[in-house]
């Protein structure tokens, strides 16, 4: 299953980064625990958990990693190239994909990627069960 469209249809709460990779203005991301909500064009109507995918990120232009830890401002983040391991919310608004979660069991981080479009290729997937 390859998802190309409907980004807010697709929930990563919880989804593990496997690992991340940067190409020629492309951020791939290897994940596990993806979600695809039935209400997605793509989904053949079923909520599905995407248990390892590939989420390419394209036409990237910029990247910026930040972190908290206080309540004041977010600070230039120690490990940008590998800001977070377990996200916690994404979108994508106004030419921006934005993630947030845990880096190492540790609150709260956040990545910003400035981009284009992206492209979910789900390797492996079952029916979402709750």
């Amino acid at each position: 299953m390859k998802l190309t469209t409907d980004f807010d249809k697709l929930g990563f709460h919880d989804t593990s980064i496997e690992k991340i990779e940067r190409q020629s203005e492309s951020v791939v991301l290897e994940i596990k625990g993806a979600f695809v909500s039935k209400e997605h064009p793509d989904s053949d109507g079923l909520d599905w958990t995407a248990e390892e995918a590939t989420l390419k990120i394209l036409g990237v232009t910029e990247e910026r990693a930040t972190y908290w830890d206080d309540t004041k401002a977010a600070r230039e983040h120690p490990e940008p190239e590998f800001p977070l391991d377990e996200i916690m919310h994404a979108s994508f608004k106004d030419g921006v994909f934005s993630f947030d979660g845990f880096k190492q069991t540790v609150p709260w981080y956040e990545w910003f990627i400035t981009a284009n479009s992206f492209i979910l290729e789900v390797k492996s997937a079952s029916k979402f069960s709750s």
